[in-house]
């Protein structure tokens, strides 16, 4: 394989990996960030603990893919060296992106997010657990939430101007994937105060009575 075949095929994972990315954050930005609909209020209110641990649950997953993509090109030495999917090693293999993958650097490197993921998700410090109280969720706070939509948005642009550089005359857009995230949230919300609305009216509604019903002894049949 040539130099340039090696970049376009190890830029095709990559792409994928920072979608993944994206969307990871586009449902974390939607869910948690942003200013959330009646529905997702309700949800927020109804089942506190389950909300919060599934915000936990992606931030540590966006925190551990993003870390991941600033590791070396190499990790180990001699016989047990081996390559990283990373940002470090697309340079090595193609020199052009080492400027794109600089300006992501900065936005990584200026920001709290590795001391994070090296103190509470790299491995368990039993000293830090025995002299600080334990909590199942990261902790971080507004800058380092910042730090994480800044880091995303430099992924994004990162990933539409290196497209550009090794996939010249071949278009990209990334758009559709973000909007269906958002799409889906907003069927989220609508779902969950019509299902609000039901309970509400349900008792002054006979005809929504049978409906809960029916829907109740369907279930136990499936059962």
């Amino acid at each position: 394989m040539t130099p340039q075949t090696d970049a376009i095929a190890l830029w095709d994972i990559l792409k994928r990996e920072i979608t993944g990315i994206q969307l990871l954050w586009e449902t974390v930005e939607s869910l948690y960030f942003k200013a959330a609909g009646r529905g997702l209020a309700t949800l927020a209110q109804d089942v506190p603990l389950f909300y919060r641990l599934a915000q936990t649950a992606l931030m540590e997953s966006l925190l551990m893919r993003t870390s991941r993509l600033m590791d070396p090109a190499v990790s180990g030495r001699g016989q047990g060296a081996r390559n990283n999917l990373s940002l470090n090693r697309l340079t090595d293999v193609c020199g052009e992106t080492a400027t794109d993958v600089a300006a992501v650097r900065v936005v990584w490197d200026g920001s709290n997010l590795k001391n994070v993921r090296d103190k509470y998700l790299s491995h368990n410090d039993l000293a830090r657990l025995l002299s600080e109280p334990h909590a199942l969720n990261v902790p971080l706070d507004e800058s380092d939430v910042k730090a994480m939509r800044e880091l995303v948005a430099g992924l994004r642009e990162f990933r539409r101007t290196v497209h550009s550089k090794l996939c010249m005359g071949v278009s990209f857009s990334d758009e559709g994937s973000s909007l269906q995230v958002r799409h889906e949230v907003d069927v989220l919300d609508r779902s969950l105060l019509a299902g609000e609305l039901f309970f509400k009216l349900l008792p002054e509604h006979e005809a929504l009575q049978r409906v809960w019903r029916d829907a109740d002894l369907n279930t136990g049949e499936e059962k």
